[in-house]
């Protein structure tokens, strides 16, 4: 209401500050918990043509974890050569953060997760437990092969 060139915002003003409280604190508890970077057994899968399966170690969903989300910095590797073979990483919601690959996957390139933590077209080592967790994993699966277009969905 104004009165005499002033504004006052009386009763309704502060509807407005509690609608606005409200609604911000609804929005920071309807945030997924996939945002909270916690890997479970299960939560990620190991993709090769035609077939996935469950990552369910818990060393290797940790090792996972602590790689694209949670770890110091990622240290960067080689890229392995064209034609290795490569797994994706998949999690439920289909959604590919990136692809581990060599003979003994233990080098990853991200597919768009984390912008800040990986450089575009860049290989980084998968961790000791990770990598061993990743190799038993594959032997079920049939790789896919390193090419030019695989590397270019790097982000």
């Amino acid at each position: 209401m104004q009165t005499g060139g002033e504004t006052t915002t009386g009763r309704d003003g502060h509807r407005g500050l509690t609608t606005v409280a409200l609604v911000a604190s609804l929005a920071v508890l309807s945030v997924p918990n996939a945002t909270a970077k916690d890997f479970k057994p299960g939560d990620v899968k190991l993709c090769g043509v035609g077939k996935c399966a469950a990552i369910m170690d818990p060393a290797t969903t940790n090792a996972l974890e602590s790689l694209i989300y949670t770890g110091g910095s990622p240290q960067r590797v080689g890229a392995p050569h064209l034609g290795a073979a490569y797994f994706k990483l998949r999690f439920d919601n289909r959604y590919v953060p990136g692809i581990v690959a060599a003979r003994r996957l233990d080098r990853f390139l991200s597919y768009g997760v984390v912008l800040e933590r990986f450089r575009r077209g860049s290989w980084y080592r998968v961790p000791p437990a990770g990598a061993r967790g990743l190799r038993i994993l594959s032997a079920g699966l049939r790789p896919f092969r390193l090419t030019p277009a695989a590397v270019g969905k790097s982000r």
